[in-house]
């Protein structure tokens, strides 16, 4: 999955539309059946972007994404999942437009009908494997209604023919078209989750049914969706799908679909002993770290092209920032507006200055005074961190406070070669600077094992 911090940021601008106009009728189906699979962020998000749009508009304000952090009192990277399960849902389209700066629109989609829902061959078990029966019926006793089919009765409408005509003798006048950029009004439709024909491989299930046993012409668009979501909805390969094919082809040379979901649902519990698949998301990947450079002039490409999160991420050994480093970061790219490869050379320096805890006010007093000097790049920052180090260097030799407690020895690493050059190689070695390596390193093995743990 994209890395969060390089698809997404809380600078960037999006707009909400709605695919056409949503009823009260959409929220009760969006909250009773989609929300036991999408969870609580997912349908919190839905629900207010859908509010952002004024009442009989299909377009709001644009706004950035610090305005749903805000809204929602949640990180960027829940409403970045909550987003993508949106998405997989078939409940939001997301639209990319890039330039100077980018700028995102969210395309709200209409819920399923209940109908559309229930028949629906993989919504229909995942809510049920989620749910439980009770519940389920419950759900479905809800939306059912009573509705006379009136096949007893004989249809007597007239058609349109039959009451109006056409004055002919009036001369035509055509209303003008609606102007670009604007449109009239209309409800719009759900098509459900997609099925993703690029998944399934149908030569390969070709290649195991004669035309004689299944005819070409029965496997219709339809159905072929059919056998792609029961595919995916029991994990069974084009191989494996051959025999349900089989058993549900009727004497007409059609697809039953009935029989054909149901002879599906048998193979998966023949071959899992279980008796429902559950919905399960997709976690994003837990990044791992990467091997730090050597050189400096490596160094400084690793700034300039690494994000904020992943620097961090290589500085903990792959463990993953806490939601309070996030929202730093978050501060210093919406709120002091720094490069990221300025914020990179800044998480370096501070945690080599405090023993590997990016403390909140120190990073921001260094970044307060990076931003009044107007520091815009790597180097100018690189520079500026050396500076200081080198003033802190001489207050410690001076006179500053030492520290009296008596250190173990522990496995050294190569600090960044950025932080000391060639000139400095004599006050590197300085045994103040050589103990306050040795407080680093040990701090920075005692909050990798304890966000281990946690």
């Amino acid at each position: 999955m994209t890395s969060l911090w390089k698809e997404i940021q809380p600078s960037d601008e999006y707009k909400v539309q709605l695919n056409g106009q949503l009823s009260e009728h959409d929220r009760e189906l969006v909250s009773f059946l989609y929300q036991p699979l999408l969870g609580a962020d997912a349908i919190s998000l839905y629900h207010l972007l859908w509010l952002e749009v004024e009442r009989y508009q299909l377009e709001g304000e644009p706004r950035t994404h610090k305005t749903l952090m805000d809204l929602m009192s949640v990180p960027l990277e829940r409403i970045f999942q909550a987003r993508i399960r949106l998405e997989g849902m078939g409940l939001l389209k997301t639209y990319l437009k890039t330039g100077d700066k980018k700028s995102y629109a969210y395309q709200v989609q209409p819920p399923l009908s209940a109908k559309a829902f229930f028949e629906d061959p993989m919504l229909s078990v995942f809510l049920y494997r989620q749910i439980g029966a009770s519940q389920f019926q419950r759900l479905k006793k809800r939306f059912t209604v009573s509705y006379d089919n009136l096949q007893s009765y004989e249809e007597v409408t007239r058609s349109f023919q039959d009451v109006f005509y056409s004055d002919a003798n009036i001369a035509p006048h055509m209303p003008e078209k609606v102007e670009d950029g604007k449109s009239l009004t209309f409800k719009g439709e759900s098509r459900g989750v997609a099925a993703d024909f690029k998944a399934f491989d149908f030569h390969a299930l070709y290649a195991g049914l004669s035309e004689a046993m299944v005819p070409r012409k029965t496997l219709t668009y339809d159905v072929k969706q059919l056998i792609v979501k029961l595919s995916l909805l029991y994990g069974l390969s084009e191989q494996e799908m051959k025999s349900p094919i089989l058993s549900s082809v009727t004497e007409e040379d059609k697809i039953d679909t009935a029989a054909l979901r149901k002879a599906c649902r048998d193979s998966f519990q023949l071959k899992t002993n279980s008796a429902l698949p559950a919905l399960k998301h997709f976690a994003e990947q837990t990044q791992a770290a990467q091997k730090l450079p050597d050189s400096e002039d490596q160094t400084l490409q690793y700034l300039k092209k690494s994000s904020p999160v992943q620097v961090l991420i290589d500085a903990s050994k792959g463990v993953k920032p806490s939601n309070a480093e996030l929202e730093l970061i978050d501060h210093l790219i919406h709120e002091k507006k720094l490069p990221d490869e300025v914020i990179n050379v800044l998480i370096q320096f501070v945690l080599l200055r405090t023993n590997m805890k990016l403390t909140k006010g120190f990073t921001e007093q260094i970044a307060s005074q990076w931003v009044r000097i107007g520091i815009k790049t790597a180097e100018e920052a690189m520079a500026e961190a050396k500076k200081e180090h080198k003033n802190y260097l001489t207050w410690k030799k001076s006179g500053g406070s030492k520290s009296s407690r008596k250190e173990k020895t522990i496995r050294k690493e190569k600090l960044p070669d950025w932080f000391t050059s060639a000139d400095d190689t004599e006050e590197a070695e300085d045994p103040e600077f050589l103990k306050e390596r040795e407080r680093y390193l040990k701090e920075r093995e005692l909050k990798k094992r304890k966000a281990g743990e946690e």
